[in-house]
């Protein structure tokens, strides 16, 4: 997973985190440059999960359902990427900020892709299924 270059990342923090209906999260550094998500992710706090996909528009006996996006961007606000990795086999995109949280992207399909990169040079590198990772240059 070497190949592709996401230490562009580091020092930047998250502007915006939105769901595109039915199914891609959004996860913003600005305009046009983040990350696009059909997988499960999940924000860790301390080591714990403080919000996931699967919680979306879950109630939980709150007097609301959770908006994750909000819950997300907001616990993340002004906290900034320490480090990423993207493991070997599955593809997991793991981002690490400071304030001791976790931000996982999670692939679970053997078939379809499941996240994508935009990088500030407009470089694309996409999850595929099965764990392979695939980029290509602006306007290729």
């Amino acid at each position: 997973m070497d190949s592709f270059d996401f230490s562009w990342m580091v020092g930047r923090t998250v502007d915006a985190v939105r769901l595109n209906e039915p199914t891609q999260w959004v996860f913003s550094f600005a305009p046009g440059i983040g990350i696009g998500a059909e997988c499960p992710w999940r924000l860790l706090r301390k080591g714990s999960v403080a919000i996931g996909s699967e919680d979306h528009l879950q109630q939980y006996g709150l007097p609301a359902p959770l908006d994750a996006a909000a819950v997300a961007a907001e616990s993340l606000g002004s906290h900034q990427v320490t480090r990423v990795e993207v493991r070997d086999g599955t593809a997991d995109l793991i981002l690490e900020f400071t304030g001791e949280l976790r931000l996982e992207f999670i692939p679970i399909s053997s078939g379809y892709e499941s996240w994508g990169v935009t990088a500030p040079s407009g470089f694309q590198v996409i999850a595929q299924g099965g764990g392979q990772l695939s980029g290509w240059p602006a306007g290729a």
